[in-house]
């Protein structure tokens, strides 16, 4: 974990995070092609949200041009479109004497949580036993982000977001330390490859998310269809997926997502530059995804219905969930070749306007046909479900459990228990967002 958080800071000198304090503590400095700046007397709420592109296939305007400008409006009018906006986007405030944006936001999440395990007998003797165990995971995260509509019609946005993690090291890692400029944008930020995040589950939430480096370009085809392409690198949590540093070629990563406001289809492949030896010897590895999230209403109540399958050769890291590869990606040295595939079905059904319930099915299946003594394959299933309670806004009281049927067989190698059996998890929860 050491290595883990040696990696954490040093992303702290990553030129997207650089740029990104620039932006926040002076964003008159960083931004001298910005709009003439109105002087306001006292804070005025706002929300950072990039207003939308126009689509590249339509003649029709699209609606980002005109939020673009209402930006620079009267600050009376700013109140009232902020009033208007049914955006998830966490309320801020205009800097005095500017027309940047900024918000911070962040969740604090603890509990009690119990752990069990049963290991198959065949394996008693080839992994390391742990007890049962009882603990009390504290995490949070910590973001702020600014945004502000410059001269040339263009919005400029940064994002700095921290996670702390009792469970793991008491130092904070960087989830995202990213600029955007127009459909540009560069940093450390969540990979544009993956869709399905388990965000409602708090067992999967909790892990941070498969950060990358990254440079892309995102552009809106038409109104409901957006394509993107990104050059994306693993050096940002390179240790913590247990492959060893050393010069490499950036990941390729194309994306096109449909949104229609009810139905999400993600699809995105990849190519992966894998790393046989200390040397120069390489191999190209390749992935794909398509996911899909459906929102209706059911009963009454809205009910959304989420999954995702991917696949990939020699790119053992663009496949299953945070837990996954966690769990996996340790066991995996260079030169290893790799040929796996994970699916995730979810569905999420508010009970009433306080209750609400979520659940989850996935597997995942890395097979090893690298010859030798290390040649092997690992399976993991899991389940899981929570109720929710949210009595006040911001508030989430819950209970949670999960069942992991996980195997990993891979000759010459002791492996820990949770991966020799059943692993069965129960957690009570209280989150607070703000």
């Amino acid at each position: 974990m050491s290595s883990v958080m040696a990696m954490g800071h040093r992303s702290l000198l990553h030129p997207g995070v650089i740029a990104a304090l620039v932006s926040l503590l002076g964003p008159q400095a960083a931004t001298g092609a910005l709009a003439a700046v109105k002087r306001r007397s006292a804070l005025h709420g706002c929300t950072v949200s990039a207003p939308e592109q126009s689509p590249l296939l339509s003649s029709k305007a699209g609606n980002g041009t005109r939020q673009a400008e209402d930006l620079g409006d009267d600050p009376d009018d700013d109140d009232d479109d902020d009033e208007a906006d049914g955006s998830d986007a966490p309320a801020g405030f205009y800097v005095p004497g500017s027309d940047t944006c900024v918000s911070i936001s962040g969740t604090l999440s603890t509990g009690m949580q119990y752990d069990w395990y049963r290991i198959k007998a065949p394996a008693a003797g080839l992994v390391r036993i742990s007890p049962d165990v009882t603990t009390f995971p504290i995490t949070a995260s910590l973001r702020l982000e600014s945004g502000q509509a410059l001269a040339n019609g263009l919005y400029l946005s940064t994002a700095i977001e921290f996670m702390f993690d009792t469970t793991s090291d008491d130092n904070p890692t960087v989830e995202e330390a990213s600029i955007t400029l127009g459909p540009f944008t560069a940093g450390v930020t969540a990979s544009w490859f993956d869709f399905w995040t388990g965000e409602d589950f708090v067992l999967v939430g909790r892990i941070p998310s498969r950060t990358v480096g990254l440079f892309g370009v995102n552009r809106r085809l038409t109104d409901t269809l957006q394509f993107s392409l990104s050059a994306e690198t693993l050096e940002s949590n390179q240790s913590a997926l247990g492959f060893s540093r050393g010069a490499r070629m950036p990941d390729g990563v194309a994306r096109l997502l449909y949104d229609d406001g009810t139905l999400t289809i993600h699809g995105a492949v990849a190519l992966h530059d894998q790393r046989l030896t200390g040397d120069s010897s390489r191999r190209l590895g390749r992935a794909a995804i398509i996911g899909a999230t459906w929102q209706h209403a059911l009963f009454g109540r809205n009910t959304i219905l989420s999954g995702q399958i991917a696949g990939a050769i020699d790119a053992a890291p663009y496949i299953g969930s945070q837990l996954d590869r966690r769990a996996v990606l340790p066991l995996l040295a260079i030169g290893h070749a790799t040929r796996g595939w994970s699916g995730v079905l979810s569905i999420g059904h508010d009970l009433s306007d306080t209750w609400s319930t979520n659940a989850y099915v996935s597997r995942y299946d890395l097979k090893l046909p690298f010859p030798g003594s290390e040649a092997g394959h690992i399976r993991i299933d899991r389940l899981s479900a929570n109720l929710v309670w949210k009595p006040f806004n911001g508030i989430k009281i819950g209970v949670e459990g999960s069942t992991a049927w996980q195997n990993a067989e891979i000759l010459g190698r002791v492996v820990s228990t949770s991966l020799a059996g059943r692993q069965t998890s129960l957690q009570v929860f209280l989150e607070r967002a703000f």
